[in-house]
Parts: structure tokens; C-alpha cells; sequence
């Protein structure tokens, strides 16, 4: 047996003085009572019996102890479970780029992008999920959390041209997402994915190795989109350059061969989900297990067996003496 509260149990330092007093203020008052009368007439008053007495103090005594230890919650174990350590913390840098818009992954690319994320967001269990969006610029759209039903939430919320600054700033997404990642626990398995279709001309790929390293977070990418490319369809027209020409968006596979290379990054294949890439990785980087004890509450019991003394303290009658004939 366990207490969950046992600071509780110095209570008993507080009505146990105060118990004592009470006895001796109410056989103070007795004995005064009796002093107003002469010792013939004594015998003639309505007494109390010794034994009711001492009877309601013995139920007085009990529904104390037992509502001190009702409220140190006393608990006792019933079962083993295993669990692994801290879990991982996973965060997703999420291109809302117009290039999203493209049609060549039965449907646009975020539509399929934004389906395996709401998906491996409903296996994650105990893990935690942060989110990422990011087209020219980025900005955390949900902070590392356990709030799975809020994170589905803004999974289906993610709209490309969100962020109206065109271009991919893959860098400061990353620089984000690691950040947000620092503040989970230092034990758990730290995953960054990158969910997008474009490259950042513009990112240090050894910059973004050493945040990588420090922090201890692994790097996979989730490339959407093919080398043919398709149109960017905005509504019911297509987008055009400055030429009148229709945009047809490539997917650039040396950025992601680099990505590979460069910062040691894992590419999730195109016949792999974000949800089974996730549980491969957890597989492969879990932390050791331990076994928790699982306790059932037992403050009901004397409770209600406290409550119950106490009852009987209140209604019981002390008696009267026999009468002499």
C-alpha cells in the first residue's frame, strides 16, 4: 500500500491536541454543572452513562483516523504495464508554397501531403507533433504538444498561399522546427520531416547540419510532386508567368540527393506512409522499456466507514442512569 497524499496524514497533529481539549473542556463544564447543586440533589439529575460516553468517544476517535486517512488517499497495486521511456517528438516543416496547388499526385500535392500528416498524427499515442509552415518565409503554426485533436485541427487548416511571400525557405522552417523541438524532453527521439516539393537555393546545408547535430534531431523528407512536373491550378485557371506561359512545376530531385548527402537526411519512399516511416523509426530508435505500477484509489472505503462513525457520534443518546426505587 501507497498513500498519494500522505502529507495529509500530519493532520493528526492538529485534532489530536484539539480532541484533548475537547474532552477536558466538556468534563470541566460537567463537573461545573453538577457544583451548582448540593450532593443530595445530584443523584436527582438527568446523567449521563459513563458507558454512551465513552461510546461516542471511541466513534469520535475512529471517524477522525479514518477520514485522516481517507484524505491521505491510500492506494494499493493491481497491475504491471510496460512503457517506453519519452516517446519521440516529431515536427513537420509543411510547404504552403502555390507550387502545392499542382495536380500530379491524384490531386494536389498538399492534399496528399496533408492526408499522410493527419494520418501519422492518429498513431502517434503518446508522442508529441509540432507543425511548421513555410513557403518564402516561416512561422510556427503549433508548438510541440500531446494535443493530438488540435494538431489535426491545423492539419486540415494548412492552405497553400497561407503565406504570401513566394519562394521555399526550407532553412528558416528547419531552424524552427528545432527549436520547438529543444523543448520536449532531452531523452526523447527527435524527428524533423520535411513535407515539400521545391528546393531553398538558399540554404547552408552545413549550417543546418551543426543545428541538426547539437539539438540531436534526425532529418527525413517527404517529397511531393514528379521529375514531369504539372500545372499549378489556382481555382479555374492556371497559373502563367510573366511570358503568358503556364507554370509547370518539376520536382527537383538533386535538392532532395543533396539533402540526402549533405545533412544525412531520410527519404520517405513514395510507396511509404509518414505513419509507417514513424513507426519505423521509433522501432529503430526506441528507448529502453521499464515497467510502471499501476495503483487503484482506495479513499472510498474509509471514507464513507468515517462519515459513518461520525453519523453515529452525532445521534447517539447518552443515556440516563437508572432510576432508584
Amino acid at each position: 500500500m501507497r498513500f498519494g497524499a500522505p502529507h495529509y496524514l500530519l493532520i493528526v497533529f492538529l485534532w489530536l491536541p484539539a480532541l484533548l481539549v475537547y474532552l477536558a473542556v466538556a468534563r470541566r463544564r460537567r463537573e461545573r454543572f453538577a457544583g451548582l447543586f448540593s450532593t443530595g440533589h445530584r443523584d436527582l439529575l438527568i446523567a449521563v452513562s459513563p458507558n454512551a460516553l465513552w461510546t461516542r468517544r471511541l466513534f469520535l476517535w475512529m471517524a477522525l483516523v479514518l477520514l485522516t486517512f481517507a484524505a491521505a488517499r491510500p492506494q494499493m497495486g493491481e497491475a504491471e504495464i510496460h512503457l517506453s521511456g519519452q516517446g519521440a517528438d516529431m515536427a513537420v516543416a509543411f510547404d504552403v508554397s502555390l507550387s502545392m496547388l499542382a495536380e500530379d499526385e491524384d490531386g494536389p500535392r498538399f492534399e496528399k501531403g496533408a492526408r499522410l500528416l493527419a494520418d501519422a498524427i492518429a498513431e502517434l499515442g503518446g508522442d508529441r507533433v509540432a507543425i511548421v509552415p513555410f513557403a518564402g518565409s516561416a512561422f510556427l503554426q503549433l508548438p510541440l504538444t500531446a494535443d493530438h485533436n488540435t494538431a489535426l485541427a491545423v492539419t486540415s487548416a494548412l492552405r497553400p498561399g497561407m503565406i504570401e511571400r513566394p519562394g521555399s525557405a526550407i532553412g528558416a522552417a528547419v531552424s524552427l522546427a528545432i527549436e520547438t523541438l529543444k523543448s520536449g524532453p532531452e531523452e526523447s527521439d527527435k524527428l524533423l520531416v520535411i513535407v515539400s516539393d521545391g528546393e531553398d537555393p538558399a540554404l547552408d546545408f552545413e549550417q543546418v547540419r551543426r543545428e541538426l547535430d547539437e539539438a540531436k534531431v534526425s532529418l527525413a523528407y517527404l517529397p511531393l510532386g514528379t521529375i514531369e512536373g504539372a500545372p499549378i491550378r489556382i481555382g479555374e485557371n492556371y497559373l502563367k508567368d510573366g511570358r503568358g506561359e503556364t507554370v509547370v512545376s518539376k520536382l527537383n530531385r538533386e535538392f532532395f540527393d543533396k539533402c540526402r548527402d549533405g545533412l544525412g537526411a531520410m527519404e520517405i519512399t513514395r510507396g511509404e506512409t509518414l505513419a509507417s516511416f514513424l513507426r519505423s523509426f521509433r522501432n529503430r530508435t526506441g528507448t529502453d522499456e521499464k515497467r510502471v505500477q499501476l495503483y487503484r484509489e482506495q479513499f472510498p472505503v474509509p471514507l464513507a466507514l468515517g462519515l459513518l462513525f461520525f453519523a453515529l457520534f452525532i445521534v447517539l443518546p447518552v443515556g440516563r442512569k437508572e432510576e432508584k426505587r
